[in-house]
């Protein structure tokens, strides 16, 4: 089913258009919700408020803008939702001590990190950075947007993200450093 005709199938609350968005976005969405989660429970309750938010607003969609983003963002905004209702966290709010940070970036060396790694790095990162690195950096929000939603100021959204880059820089290297080690003593058998 195409997506225009999902969209006006459920905008008529049409049971087979609502069944065809679970089927084709539900997968996304999920990814989505787990991103944020970090407990495959949890991630699925976001996805269910996701839809029934879905559900509940298609109406107000009007076809201006990608679809697939509209429907992002409210994974993002359901999974923001029941984090805050069932795993509470605070955020890192000082950015004085973060002089050590080498503008946060992520050397080149570093490219060759497969996907799947780079989804383990990232649920290795406390819950308020992962928020943010996820809402900045996959997402696309800006530090202000990020801090209207979670509720914090744009140099705490900052101070995070900061902190989030320079953590990842430091898990990275811990097992590269732990391969070089495994690949020393291989070769040394």
């Amino acid at each position: 089913m195409e997506v225009d005709l999902i969209i006006s199938g459920c905008k008529k609350s049409q049971k087979d258009a609502q069944e065809a968005l679970v089927h084709r976005f539900g997968p996304k969405l999920l990814a989505v919700c787990n991103r944020y989660c970090n407990d495959s429970n949890l991630a699925y309750d976001a996805l269910q408020e996701c839809f029934i938010n879905i559900f509940k607003y298609i109406h107000s969609f009007k076809s201006m803008g990608s679809f697939e983003g509209w429907l992002r963002k409210i994974a993002v905004r359901s999974s923001l939702a029941i984090i805050k209702k069932y795993k509470p966290f605070s955020f890192f709010g000082d950015s004085s001590d973060l002089d050590f940070i080498n503008g946060g970036t992520i050397p080149d060396a570093y490219e060759q990190i497969a996907l799947d790694e780079i989804y383990y790095f990232l649920q290795q990162l406390p819950p308020s950075l992962r928020l943010v690195f996820n809402m900045y950096i996959v997402e696309g929000y800006s530090h202000k947007e990020i801090g209207v939603m979670l509720k914090i100021t744009d140099s705490t959204s900052r101070a995070n993200l900061a902190r989030a880059r320079a953590k990842l820089v430091l898990l990275i290297n811990k097992e590269t450093q732990k391969r070089i080690n495994y690949s020393i003593i291989e070769n040394q058998i």
